[in-house]
């Protein structure tokens, strides 16, 4: 029998995921687990080792046969070293070639790349994008990033990545960013950066326990809500029109919990970001929700293997 079968992993802000996906290069199981904040890479990636053997001892009593693992990383990725960028939600994996350790658990070639590009490549295969030529992905949720696919396929700029809409800054003045920057888009507009904004503007008080009970206070008309996601509106929006103006994608597909949970605020972004691209790029660029929401990255990985083998 040929290897029909692909390992994926996933590993993001605040979860893991280990996931089998066919022949087709669909996902058929989805496993996620939620990261425990007190470890580093190394545990991590043994939690999804451990959780991937189990996937693959199921599967291949069924007759399946794995050819290649995909790996979104939620972290900056060196394409030539194949060691992950510090990540900034989580250490140690600087410190890790990926590749090398699934290939060693599991004896089967690796792909590792950031988790947007992936979601992107998902996107732009089974998602919103999959009529599209070209798809700039943008997860809004933990952080903020960007991925971009060009005729199905990642564009690769640079060996240490490219599309990091998220630390564009935008208003320099402006809040701290887990970066180092200030002001910057995810500093504004991610979960996490929204909820600081408001405790920022309010001289350090915060009323609101996350970004979801700013969204809420601010559709019951609450005057600190309203500043909180203006700003969070228009510093996303700068964004965005920095992304056409330099990409000219003719789709930008919006993922993460904070994007594809609020279609009103995406509408509003959307207003907010045409009238600040040059006349020529200003209407030949739509903007999606994501079809495969929190299951982009897993599926676009999976696409990444499918091209290992």
């Amino acid at each position: 029998m040929s290897a029909d079968h692909y390992l994926v992993f996933e590993t993001g802000g605040t979860k893991l995921v280990a996931s089998v996906a066919g022949p087709d290069e669909k996902l058929v199981e989805v496993q996620v687990f939620p990261r425990i904040a007190e470890h580093h890479g190394e545990q991590s990636l043994a939690r999804l080792i451990a959780a991937g053997q189990t996937l693959r001892t199921k599967y291949e009593a069924q007759g399946a046969e794995f050819g290649a693992i995909g790996f979104g990383y939620g972290g900056g990725f060196d394409r030539t070293s194949g060691h992950p960028l510090v990540c900034l939600h989580e250490p140690g994996w600087e410190d890790i070639h990926i590749a090398g350790r699934l290939k060693e658990a599991f004896g089967l070639p690796a792909a590792v790349e950031n988790d947007c590009k992936v979601a992107a490549l998902g996107e732009a295969h089974f998602g919103a994008g999959r009529d599209a030529q070209s798809v700039f992905y943008v997860t809004l949720g933990t952080g903020i990033g960007g991925g971009f696919v060009s005729n199905r396929r990642i564009v690769q700029l640079s060996p240490r990545g490219e599309c990091e809409l998220g630390h564009i800054q935008v208003l320099p003045q402006g809040p701290p960013c887990v970066c180092g920057g200030s002001g910057c888009v995810e500093a504004l507009s991610s979960g996490p950066g929204m909820h600081a904004t408001a405790g920022w503007l309010n001289g350090g008080e915060n009323p609101f326990a996350d970004s979801r009970e700013i969204m809420e206070a601010w559709r019951a008309g609450d005057a600190l809500a309203a500043r909180t996601v203006e700003i969070a509106a228009n510093g996303l929006a700068h964004g965005l029109a920095a992304v056409v103006s330099l990409f000219a994608p003719e789709l930008i597909v919006i993922g993460g919990g904070l994007g594809a949970g609020n279609p009103d605020y995406l509408a509003q972004v959307e207003r907010r970001t045409r009238p600040l691209i040059t006349p020529y790029f200003r209407d030949h660029w739509r903007m999606a929700v994501s079809e495969l929401g929190e299951r982009a990255v897993t599926q676009g990985a999976a696409v990444l293997a499918a091209r290992v083998v």
